[in-house]
């Protein structure tokens, strides 16, 4: 690799450190090419991408990025960057699920919006649910009271109804 490679494959780096809500190191020391392959074809139906690059040229993208320059002490084996456009809860699971399928890949660490998280911290958000649970959650934790009170209104009309009827069968 040339110099104007290594300056090209940079600034992507620092591109996608820009456009991507998270990066998750992964270890892929060993891992075969297939492999490899599998890993990117998971992360990009989770709405993710993966680079694999030179430590050296990581170290050098992320220097400018004040959250994320903390990232370079873990950079020490082959690593891929997965990297989590939309939503990082699923690329997390996707990446921690094919962890758990290959020996030789591991969770070094990642980002999310500016921040280094360490390991755990990466399994964890791999534990969330997806963002359309969470929401479908939230709009029905807003339902609830809602749909009480129409319950409630509902009922006391119906007792009027009821007290009305009884009152019209007394007169006739």
């Amino acid at each position: 690799m040339n110099r104007q490679e290594k300056q090209n494959l940079v600034v992507q780096l620092r591109n996608e450190f820009e456009r991507n809500s998270a990066a998750f190191l992964v270890t892929v020391q060993g891992l075969p090419v297939d492999a490899l392959q599998e890993l990117r074809k998971t992360v990009r139906k989770e709405g993710g991408g993966v680079q694999v690059a030179r430590n050296t040229l990581v170290r050098i993208a992320v220097k400018e990025f004040s959250g994320i320059r903390e990232l370079s002490p873990y950079l020490k084996q082959q690593i891929a960057i997965v990297f989590a456009a939309r939503d990082a809860a699923a690329v997390a699971k996707a990446v921690c699920d094919f962890e758990k399928k290959y020996e030789k890949v591991t969770v070094v660490a990642g980002c999310y919006e500016q921040r280094v998280m360490d390991r755990g911290m990466v399994s964890y958000l791999g534990t969330l649910p997806p963002r359309e649970v969470v929401i479908a959650k939230a709009c029905g934790a807003l339902k609830a009271p809602l749909a009480n009170h129409v319950g409630l209104l509902h009922q006391l009309i119906a007792r009027l109804m009821y007290v009305l009827k009884q009152a019209s069968e007394k007169q006739s």
